[in-house]
């Protein structure tokens, strides 16, 4: 090699930021919530909900979701929001393998989870996470959905006990 020629440099490694964390901001009550997507697997479109015969207030009915059935279920009355028009959309929440479908208006967009402020004194109580600035515009609550699903589904599992 000459003088002239610089040596060939290594390639600096690429910066290993650590991944931002995001939410899907949906539509409850006429409110934006933004669920964060480790609890979010899906949106779906709800073309056919079976009734369930006795079942609590909570449960509208099960969908077949690829062959798995699936609860659907209205979660804005546990959230203290007026139950709105029917809607053909549902946000699927998981904890492990217990999932339930939860209908939703619309479904916004995704956002990050950055900058989120403790909850206002108006928001839901124990299912709330806090409050930020939505992406998809507007401000958001983060709801934890974890909570919101174990909630709905306490609503439809019998009671343990020593019955």
């Amino acid at each position: 090699m000459s003088a002239e020629t610089p040596a060939p440099t290594a390639l600096a490694p690429p910066s290993e930021a650590p991944p931002t964390a995001r939410a899907c901001v949906v539509v409850l009550g006429g409110r934006q919530f933004a669920v964060d997507v480790t609890d979010a697997r899906e949106v779906v479109v709800l073309d056919a909900t079976t009734p369930v015969p006795g079942a609590p207030a909570a449960v509208v009915g099960v969908m077949n979701l690829r062959g798995n059935v699936l609860p659907v279920v209205e979660a804005r009355p546990l959230l203290g929001l007026p139950v709105r028009a029917a809607t053909d959309r549902a946000l699927v929440l998981a904890d492990g393998e217990r999932r339930a479908a939860v209908l939703i208006e619309a479904v916004l967009g995704l956002t990050t989870l950055d900058g989120v402020r403790p909850p206002s004194p108006d928001t839901p109580g124990s299912f709330t996470m806090g409050e930020l600035s939505a992406d998809t515009g507007g401000q958001a609550t983060l709801l934890d959905g974890r909570a919101v699903l174990a909630a709905l589904r306490r609503a439809w599992e019998p009671a343990s006990g020593g019955a």
